[in-house]
């Protein structure tokens, strides 16, 4: 398929991330969570070869498609991007790990890049780019680790976080599964957030020690979207996104549209004994388009809204704003 489309598409993959960045027959990929999803997908545009596969971080449901996509003799890889990480010992882990290497000396992988603030090479894909936004050089090159002058370091804590531009303007922030800390970090060094597309953090789930309301309203300051997605697998426990979340995006951009990949068990469906209604989509997979009147979104958010007002009684989406919580202490 070549053709002058210029989009990303934010994957209903449902607990986890996967999102994919194409110009025409030019593809990227950022995160596969452990399925056939992203190859599918890659496979239905007939993308032979990804120029950028980047995984932001060891958990599994970001980077346990990894090994497939590697391992994958039907498309070339340029470079895969990712950081170490010593305390993770998983068998996901170490198969992308000796996948990567396998690939290498196989040929059809031009080669493996730490990412960082500092990585001093552009990470583009035909007329797409994606800036890296955190961790910083300092941050990476220390990884997960108990104690460190940023106190502790966490998978999620250094978890990538990447802006993608589609032409000169952002599209979407992809913000992995940051936690406070890696927020003051970002905020500390002044990095550009802004994007009218925001992938919230950790699926919308507490951010390690930190008070969700206000790390949920913080970053939603910084980035200032016009809407908010919610990779999340439908009916899901624990029941994400959680409320204080969405109560913090809803009081730092009142108007941006919220989103999830498929229906929080907060906002089910009734449903009779059996029925399969409890996991059905929300929006599913959204997807960004560059057009010459801006940003084009497909499903539409008035079609979302539609779907909202039709099928679900009480979304938690749309719940009135409350008076915020009293502020809670932060380790």
């Amino acid at each position: 398929m070549i053709d002058d489309v210029l989009e990303m598409k934010i994957l209903d993959v449902g607990h986890g991330n996967s999102a994919m960045v194409r110009d025409g027959n030019r593809c990227a990929v950022i995160d596969a969570e452990p399925s056939v999803k992203v190859a599918d997908e890659l496979e239905y545009v007939q993308c032979e070869h990804i120029e950028h596969l980047i995984l932001s971080h060891s958990d599994n449901d970001h980077a346990g498609g990894g090994p497939l996509l590697l391992l994958d003799q039907s498309r070339t890889i340029g470079t895969v991007w990712f950081n170490a990480d010593s305390r993770k010992n998983t068998k996901i882990w170490k198969r992308l790990r000796y996948a990567t290497q396998t690939r290498f000396r196989r040929g059809g992988l031009g080669g493996h890049q730490m990412i960082h603030t500092a990585t001093g090479r552009e990470i583009s894909c035909g007329r797409a780019r994606m800036e890296v936004c955190h961790p910083s050089a300092v941050m990476a090159l220390t990884g997960p680790k108990r104690r460190t002058e940023f106190g502790e370091l966490t998978a999620n804590t250094v978890s990538v976080v990447i802006r993608v531009h589609l032409g000169e303007l952002p599209a979407a922030l992809l913000a992995a599964d940051i936690d406070g800390i890696a927020l003051k970090h970002i905020q500390d060094y002044g990095h550009e957030l802004s994007a009218p597309v925001l992938v919230f953090p950790h699926h919308g789930g507490k951010p390690g020690k930190h008070a969700p309301y206000e790390f949920a309203k913080s970053l939603t300051e910084l980035v200032r979207p016009e809407v908010v997605v919610f990779s999340i697998r439908g009916g899901s426990r624990p029941a994400n996104p959680q409320p204080e979340i969405v109560r913090g995006v809803r009081h730092a951009m009142p108007t941006a549209h919220i989103a999830c990949t498929q229906l929080s068990a907060h906002c089910q469906v009734p449903s009779s004994p059996g029925s399969r209604d409890r996991d059905q989509c929300c929006a599913g997979t959204l997807t960004i388009r560059q057009t010459s009147d801006g940003l084009a979104y497909t499903p539409s958010l008035s079609e979302h809204r539609q779907f909202i007002s039709l099928r679900v009684p009480a979304p938690l989406c749309r719940k009135e704003t409350v008076t915020p919580p009293a502020r809670q202490p932060v380790d």
